[in-house]
């Protein structure tokens, strides 16, 4: 069956092909032509937004983060005769001022079944407003409008005036591997989006189930294995290992204890690790990639 979940009135999914570049939490960003700074591997309305004589940023890098120095920032502005939210997408942005139609398709390509969607945030909204964060994982099957293989979504109204984690658990409606991969966070409600709100995002994660006592495992639901190990994991090869930025292993209480490159080809040596529970991370595809290990 189709399933198109969709952002009413603004958000349109279509297919598309396409890798970004690595941007685990919003560290990087470029100068745009028209003066304004855009987050590496992501889109935003900034250049359609930012041009004479509307001249208005929406998204805006800010050193006011959870990690590292910068995250992101979304304000909801006027624009001409309307109200345009702030927003990050993986995907294309597409917008006609005249008419206000706009839509956003495709995504990453990605090939993963995570549990949860993680992430940092503070929300300063405008009465009555709220801010909505989703994820969606497609599936191309030929068609012009590409099946919905899991989606995870959050709305939140309430002031938070300092970093606060969400967990938002990701719902499969098939057994497909998913191939395409869309994370969007938008300033206000997209109906009727207020002028003033603000919300902030950093340190967008993955994360993955924690495998059985079985060496034998589910390939997309598992971002490394076997679990548990007593001398090599391996990181699961549907990753593209050349857009590997960084892969780190922590203890329990978050200390990091390794950190390698992409050359893991013959698997990650944890035989000096002590027996117990671990965090493997993979900064990769603007997001942070982990999942829970036992070391035998």
């Amino acid at each position: 069956m189709k399933n198109l979940l969709f952002l009413p009135l603004i958000f349109v999914y279509g297919f598309i092909s396409g890798q970004a570049i690595p941007n685990n939490s919003f560290e990087e960003w470029y100068q745009h032509s028209a003066g304004h700074l855009d987050p590496v591997g992501w889109n935003t309305a900034n250049p359609t937004t930012n041009v004479y004589p509307i001249n208005k940023v929406t998204t805006e890098r800010t050193d006011d983060a959870y990690d590292g120095n910068f995250a992101v920032k979304l304000t909801s502005k006027t624009v001409l005769t309307f109200v345009a939210p702030g927003f990050i997408t993986l995907g294309d942005f597409n917008i006609n001022l005249f008419t206000q139609q706009t839509s956003i398709t495709g995504g990453i390509n990605f090939y993963l079944k995570p549990e949860k969607l993680k992430l940092y945030y503070k929300y300063t909204p405008s009465q009555g407003d709220f801010f909505r964060i989703g994820l969606w994982m497609l599936r191309n099957d030929g068609t012009q409008i590409p099946d919905t293989v899991a989606t995870a979504l959050y709305e939140g109204s309430e002031p938070k005036n300092s970093f606060t984690p969400l967990e938002i658990e990701l719902v499969y409606r098939n057994d497909f591997t998913p191939e395409i991969l869309n994370i969007i966070a938008v300033s206000s409600n997209p109906d009727a989006p207020v002028a003033g709100s603000v919300l902030i995002v950093d340190k967008i994660e993955l994360e993955y189930s924690t495998l059985s006592q079985s060496t034998t495992y589910d390939k997309p639901r598992s971002l490394i294995f076997p679990s548990p190990a007593s001398d090599i994991i391996y990181l699961n090869d549907l990753f593209d290992y050349d857009s590997i930025d960084l892969i780190k292993i922590f203890d329990i209480q978050g200390k990091t204890l390794f950190e390698f490159d992409n050359n893991i080809e013959n698997g990650i040596d944890i035989n000096s690790l002590q027996k117990g529970t671990y965090v493997i991370k993979v900064y990769t595809s603007n997001i942070i990639h982990s999942q829970k290990f036992i070391k035998l």
